[in-house]
């Protein structure tokens, strides 16, 4: 259909419908919608369409693989990521990013690839798209890692560099909803076992400091940065203190908190 409205909509009944059916239709069919759906996101302008149809293939993803079906479907998504074309990459990275949600298990198993793809599309020369969602997709790979993975854990560090890139160039833009969900993802990487961020603690907390303190931004992209640092106070308490950075944090902290609070008690402000 012309209209990307209906195309949407098509996707997201497509997906209910294959939640329920799948299993009921015949091999030869189901190979010719694994075939057309791949075409049908490929060719697609429309980003909610896009990631409709990205939700579609991870539901198939989720009956398909266990059964030792559909297996050359990450091996066409590794070269969606790898393409010449920008929203090809966006492609590829988001359904990479959708598929942890579905068969995260088969994915855990493809982390040293994955770590190899993501530290090329963290740091891409077109697409701020593809910055986000594989930092989200990092946010998701840093759950399989344990502790004791030296080579994980030091692998994940030497990609954070890279992540706070991305998050500064959301706040460059004001793109509130993109550094709201990079956010989440440094947000959720405290409360891991694993000590991903260790290698960067101090410099993370220099930079969520000079955000929240940065006047000129957006007071919801200040808000996000000193949440960060409760997180942090919340879950990394001892590391603070082993940096004894606890008291030149304060002291950093103590003019937001005399600048001017908003006349509604219920509004959020960087000073309360």
């Amino acid at each position: 259909n012309q209209q990307w409205q209906i195309r949407q909509l098509a996707a997201v009944e497509l997906r209910k419908r294959i939640s329920t059916f799948w299993e009921e239709i015949d091999d030869v069919t189901q190979q010719q919608m694994r075939t057309a759906i791949l075409k049908a996101i490929v060719d697609e302008t429309n980003d909610l369409t896009r990631h409709g149809l990205a939700r579609v293939i991870s539901t198939i993803a989720k009956s398909d693989i266990p059964n030792k079906k559909w297996e050359d479907l990450i091996q066409f998504l590794y070269s969606c990521c790898q393409s010449a074309t920008a929203t090809h990459r966006e492609i590829g990275v988001y359904v990479l990013d959708s598929l942890f949600e579905t068969i995260a298990d088969t994915m855990g198993a493809h982390l040293q690839h994955l770590f190899e793809l993501f530290a090329v599309l963290i740091t891409d020369p077109e697409s701020l798209t593809v910055q986000v969602t594989t930092l989200e997709a990092l946010g998701k790979v840093a759950e399989f890692i344990e502790p004791e993975d030296r080579v994980g854990v030091a692998t994940f560090q030497g990609l954070v560099p890279a992540m706070v890139q991305v998050l500064e160039k959301c706040l460059a833009t004001d793109n509130e909803d993109s550094a709201s969900r990079c956010f989440d993802v440094l947000n959720s990487l405290l409360i891991l076992e694993a000590p991903l961020l260790n290698r960067h603690f101090g410099e993370l907390i220099e930079f969520s400091i000079n955000v929240g303190s940065n006047e000129e931004l957006d007071d919801n992209l200040r808000i996000m940065a000193l949440n960060f640092l409760v997180w942090t106070a919340t879950y990394k308490r001892g590391r603070l203190q082993k940096l004894k950075i606890v008291k030149p944090l304060i002291e950093k902290m103590m003019p937001i908190t005399a600048q001017e609070d908003p006349e509604d008690v219920d509004d959020d402000s960087p000073s309360r």
